[in-house]
C-alpha cells in the first residue's frame, strides 16, 4: 500500500504551506526587488516613474491573481523593505542617480503606490475575474 498525502496527518497543509512559501519568496523577487530597481534604473529622478511604476503593478497583480496567490503577507513585507530600499537609492553614494535633486516624494509615491495598487489589484482581479 502506498500512502499519499491526505495519508500523513498535516501532510497536505504542509505541502500548501510550503507552495505558498515559494511563491511568496518568487514573488518578492520577481514583482518587487527585480521589477522596483529595473524601474528605478529605467526612469531615474522623470515623473514617469509614477504611471510606469503604476502599469507595472497591473501586470504584477495579474500574475497574482492567475496563480490564486492572495499577497497579504507580502505586501507587508514589501512596504517595510521600501523605505530602507527608496533610502539606499536616494542616498549620495549611488553612482546610479547622479542628480543633486533627487526627489524623495517622487520615489516613495511610485514605489508605495506600486506595493499598494499589486494588493488592491490582486484581490480585485480574484473577486471578480476568473482565469
Amino acid at each position: 500500500m502506498i500512502l499519499g498525502l491526505e495519508d500523513i496527518p498535516g501532510g497536505s497543509t504542509a505541502i500548501s504551506f510550503l507552495v505558498w512559501l515559494g511563491l511568496t519568496l518568487l514573488f518578492y523577487l520577481v514583482c518587487y526587488v527585480a521589477a522596483l530597481n529595473v524601474m528605478d534604473d529605467l526612469t531615474k529622478n522623470s515623473w514617469v516613474k509614477i504611471p510606469a511604476m503604476w502599469a507595472l503593478a497591473v501586470v504584477s497583480a495579474g500574475l497574482m491573481s492567475i496563480l490564486h496567490y492572495k499577497p497579504l503577507a507580502l505586501v507587508t513585507i514589501m512596504a517595510v523593505t521600501n523605505y530602507s530600499r527608496v533610502q539606499k537609492q536616494i542616498s549620495s553614494d549611488n553612482k546610479n542617480f547622479k542628480d543633486p535633486k533627487m526627489s524623495k516624494t517622487l520615489f516613495y509615491i511610485a514605489s508605495y503606490g506600486y506595493i499598494f495598487l499589486v494588493l488592491g489589484l490582486a484581490y480585485y482581479f480574484q473577486l471578480n475575474h476568473s482565469f
